[in-house]
């Protein structure tokens, strides 16, 4: 069964899309099928990856467009995506996302949702869709209102928190309704230089804190949902 999830947290800055980029990598590097999504109408997440002129994204898919063959995206990095653009803003329909994941073939093993940082209908759509939202926090206060907030959209799917950067045990108490991924993300300077090559962290510096931390984020993210 396919596990779906959205990567959110409401504050900007709080590394939501790295953390769908990376968590993806290194989830196929556990063997796992991946398809990643952006759907934030910004495409930060499609320009890192290196698909800013795609002949499709997800707004046509969202308004009735299939994932052939044809349109269908693998990565360098061995994950399919699809990418987003601006046209996003234009849809609201809560239910298109999960119309649409519905109709997705059932071999991928995961799929990741990159959200946009505002509550908006991009977000209810993944939501509604999802059954598992991880959501990234540092130490900032700013970033811990995000991540509450964010944890108190209404939504069926489980929740979890990816610690990022000085997230400590004290600050993980605030959260009490969501599972605590056994892992702490450092920040990297690699970031920027890894998206000048369309790569992750985890391609580009293999062996780095950065790349090693992801994989335990992952593999604790899966073992919770019970792929091991």
């Amino acid at each position: 069964m396919t596990s779906i999830i959205a990567i959110a947290n409401i504050a900007g800055g709080t590394h939501k899309t790295t953390a769908a980029h990376s968590l993806s990598v290194a989830t196929v590097e556990y063997g796992k099928k991946v398809l990643l999504i952006d759907l934030d109408p910004r495409a930060d997440l499609t320009f890192n990856v290196g698909f800013e002129r795609s002949r499709e994204t997800i707004a046509e898919m969202l308004q009735g467009s299939s994932l052939a063959q044809s349109n269908d995206i693998t990565t360098d990095e061995r994950f399919d995506f699809i990418g987003a653009d601006s046209r996003l803003t234009a849809l609201n329909d809560v239910n298109s996302l999960k119309t649409f994941l519905n109709g997705v073939p059932n071999h991928y093993d995961v799929i990741i949702i990159d959200t946009p940082s505002q509550i908006d209908p991009r977000i209810a759509m993944a939501f509604s869709a999802a059954d598992s939202i991880v959501i990234p926090s540092d130490s900032s206060i700013h970033s811990i209102r995000g991540a509450l907030n964010t944890s108190k959209i209404q939504s069926n799917a489980k929740k979890f928190i990816l610690p990022i950067n000085q997230l400590s045990a004290e600050h993980t108490k605030h959260f009490s309704d969501a599972i605590v991924l056994d892992a702490l993300i450092p920040v990297s300077e690699g970031i920027d230089a890894a998206i000048a090559q369309k790569r992750s962290v985890l391609s580009a510096d293999k062996n780095s804190d950065f790349a090693q931390a992801y994989r335990e984020a992952a593999y604790s993210l899966l073992e919770h949902l019970k792929f091991f």
